[in-house]
C-alpha cells in the first residue's frame, strides 16, 4: 500500500513539473530570422572604402565570417532555431539581425574608411566636390608639347 502511496506521489510531482515546463513562456524565442545579406553587404561595402591591401581585406573578411558563424552556432546551441530572413516570406518570427550585428561587432572591428587621403578617387571627388556647380577645371597646356590635357582626362 505504502508502495502505491509513493508512486501516486511521484506521478504527481513528475506531473507537476511537465504542466510548469510546457505552460513556462519560453525566455528565449524558438524561431528568429537574421538578414544576413545586409549585414554581409555592409561589411563588404565598408571594407571597398578602406585603402587596406587585399590580403589584410581576405584575412578580417574571413575572421568577420567566422565570428558570424559562430553567433549564429551559439545562438543554435541555445536551442533557437535561425532563419535567413530573406527566406522568411510571412508570420511572426523575431529579427535579431541588430543583436548579431552588435555581437560580431564587438569582436570583429567594422573596417574603417577613414578620411580617404591619399586616394586618387577620392582626392578627385572632394575637388569636383569643392568646384562651384557647371565649373569644369580649365584646361591647362602642356609647356614641353603644346597639347591640351584635357583628352588626358
Amino acid at each position: 500500500m505504502t508502495g502505491l502511496v509513493g508512486l501516486g506521489v511521484a506521478i504527481g510531482l513528475w506531473g507537476a513539473w511537465v504542466t510548469r515546463e510546457v505552460a513556462r513562456p519560453a525566455t528565449t524565442p524558438r524561431f528568429v530570422r537574421v538578414q544576413l545579406s545586409s549585414m554581409i553587404g555592409e561589411y563588404v561595402s565598408a571594407q571597398a572604402r578602406t585603402q587596406t591591401p587585399p590580403d589584410t581585406v581576405t584575412a578580417q573578411t574571413k575572421a568577420f565570417m567566422r565570428a558570424v558563424q559562430g553567433n549564429l552556432e551559439a545562438r543554435g546551441a541555445q536551442g533557437q532555431v535561425v532563419l535567413v530572413g530573406e527566406a522568411v516570406l510571412a508570420g511572426d518570427v523575431p529579427d535579431v539581425t541588430q543583436a548579431v550585428r552588435r555581437e560580431v561587432y564587438a569582436r570583429i572591428p567594422v573596417p574603417d574608411a577613414g578620411s580617404g587621403a591619399g586616394s586618387p578617387v577620392m582626392d578627385a571627388m572632394r575637388e569636383a566636390m569643392a568646384r562651384p556647380a557647371g565649373r569644369a577645371r580649365p584646361a591647362t597646356t602642356s609647356k614641353a608639347s603644346g597639347e591640351s590635357d584635357v583628352a588626358a582626362r
